[in-house]
């Protein structure tokens, strides 16, 4: 286990296969694609984390739901801060 997946852990985030809710959009980002691409997900509704990525200042996760549409960059990928899931710390 790498030192980032312990401290995703530590943090208390969701496990690849895990149920998330898209809660809230995120209005900023490094990334104008994380901002624009939530207009392919419905708040409320549930999605399955493919896999999460812990930044020095931010998080994003990849929902199996929504299939790649740019193979080169993995677009699209969310910020996880956008969803709530069951053992999250706030």
């Amino acid at each position: 286990m790498s030192v980032f997946e312990k401290d995703k852990e530590a943090m208390g985030f969701p496990k690849d296969g895990q149920k998330i809710t898209f809660k809230w959009p995120c209005e900023h980002s490094w990334f104008p694609s994380v901002v624009a691409d939530q207009k392919y997900l419905i708040k409320g509704e549930e999605y399955t984390v493919r896999r999460t990525q812990l930044n020095s200042s931010s998080a994003y996760v990849w929902l199996e739901e929504l299939k790649s549409y740019n193979e080169e960059h993995d677009l699209p990928f969310f910020s996880l801060w956008a969803f709530d899931w069951e053992g999250k710390i706030n």
